[in-house]
């Protein structure tokens, strides 16, 4: 929730097989999402009105709009605030929650800006005070609930790396900084609660993005788009469906602002798409220089960018719908030759050959050894170490690779060398030039 990533980046580091960009975010700010995050069933981040995909506890998946209710409560005498957001972009009068989670604190408020921070820690834990360029490991879990009222600070910016478990209580505006300042002074136990509709508690993970493209198995036009005016403008896009039977999803990224390649689609575009692919429900994430989507192809040891980014390289975003595989790597079911890519040479010319096992999860393995090459027609040869010599007859056949039970095939090309030809003798006006023999 802190630094922005690129897609890549947050597959690699987290082990995931594939990944797609997720919610628009304040690209020229903060670069938080706009919208929901959960993520291993903890609320991240409050909702918007837009759009959010999510998966239940129960395996179920759907795209929802979150209501939003948070509330500070003084337990003592009942008294309540309503909070503007959690761990969203600070309201110029109101009052925010940040936790842990969202990677830096409170900045100083802009000139004729009232403010009050209050730092507060778990109750029942040790309420060692923080102050800015200093910690104290206060252990605790970030779960909104009672906490104790360290310290407070009027008028003062609030970086410090405050511990786990904590939360800052952020006043902005005459109103709000006046309610802490008089109700929540150090030492007092306040409540904090985070409360969605549909309840973030039997979420097991969500992502905000949209707008909504299809529902109930008919193409919509959401009354409320975080883009609007991108409706009808092309756009590299991505987006995500779910099947009807509610348990299996399929993503989608268009690239576009590429004559040459792609010039993307619009959101009516998009919709008739995913509901040609048999979304029953379906919606849009961020789009534009955003749109990335990175897999593990089968075999490969790492995942990789698989479209084309219309900036010309990924671009950092603020989060991602990421999928792993729980399948435990098994024994090869097939070999792949040349990352399963037509093999092209010319004649005369070596090459070195790739092959690897892939499980039935298209896990890489190893292949069982030894590995026997041979080529119909015999267009080419493979030594032990794996390097191909191409004869020089030129052709199209087949490649074939066999091992303990298992093969693979890829198709073969071999292109005749152009003999070259002397460049055209140079000549100026008016010169004279010596006749062929």
């Amino acid at each position: 929730m802190s630094d922005d990533e690129t897609v890549s980046s947050m597959v690699t580091r987290s082990g995931a097989i594939a990944g797609v960009n997720g919610d628009f975010f304040d690209i020229r700010g903060s670069g938080m999402p706009l919208n929901i995050v959960v993520r291993d069933g903890q609320l991240l981040r409050s909702p918007t009105a837009w759009v959010a995909f999510a998966i239940r506890k129960d395996g179920r998946l759907r795209i929802d709009r979150f209501k939003w209710t948070g509330t500070v409560v003084l337990p003592g005498t009942g008294e309540s605030h309503a909070l503007a957001g959690y761990n969203a972009g600070l309201p110029p009068d109101g009052l925010m929650v940040i936790s842990d989670a969202l990677g830096y604190g409170a900045p100083a408020p802009e000139p004729g800006m009232r403010q009050t921070v209050a730092e507060l820690a778990p109750a029942g834990l040790p309420a060692t005070p923080v102050g800015p360029g200093k910690a104290a490991g206060v252990p605790g879990a970030s779960t909104p609930g009672l906490y104790t009222v360290k310290q407070v600070w009027v008028q003062q910016a609030f970086y410090a790396p405050f511990p786990a478990g904590e939360i800052l209580l952020v006043g902005r505006g005459r109103a709000a900084a006046k309610w802490i300042r008089d109700k929540v002074p150090a030492g007092t136990v306040v409540g904090v609660n985070l409360t969605t509709d549909p309840d973030w508690h039997e979420l097991r993970a969500a992502i905000g993005g949209g707008p909504v493209l299809v529902q109930c198995g008919l193409v919509v036009n959401d009354p409320h788009p975080p883009s609007p005016r991108e409706r009808n403008v092309r756009y590299p896009v991505t987006a995500l469906g779910i099947l009807k039977d509610g348990h299996t999803v399929i993503l989608v990224e268009v690239d576009g602002r590429q004559p040459h390649l792609s010039i993307g689609l619009t959101q009516p575009q998009l919709a008739a798409y995913m509901n040609w692919l048999g979304a029953s429900e379906a919606m849009a994430f961020d789009s534009g220089g955003s749109a990335t989507m990175v897999v593990r192809l089968p075999g490969r040891p790492q995942a990789t960018v698989v479209n084309s980014p219309s900036d010309g390289h990924e671009r950092r975003v603020a989060n991602a719908l990421l999928f792993y595989s729980t399948a435990v790597p098994g024994p090869a079911v097939r070999l792949m030759l040349n990352a399963n890519q037509p093999l092209r040479l010319l004649t005369g010319a070596t090459a070195p050959l790739s092959i690897i096992g892939v499980d039935a999860q298209g896990n890489p393995v190893a292949p069982p050894q030894p590995v026997r090459v041979t080529a119909q027609p015999q267009l080419v040869t493979v030594t032990a170490a794996g390097v191909v010599r191409v004869g020089e007859i030129a052709g199209t056949g087949v490649l074939r690779a066999e091992s303990g039970g298992v093969s693979g095939t890829v198709p073969l090309s071999v292109v005749a060398r152009r003999a070259e030809q002397p460049p055209p003798a140079a000549a100026t006006v008016g010169a004279q030039l010596p006749a062929e023999p």
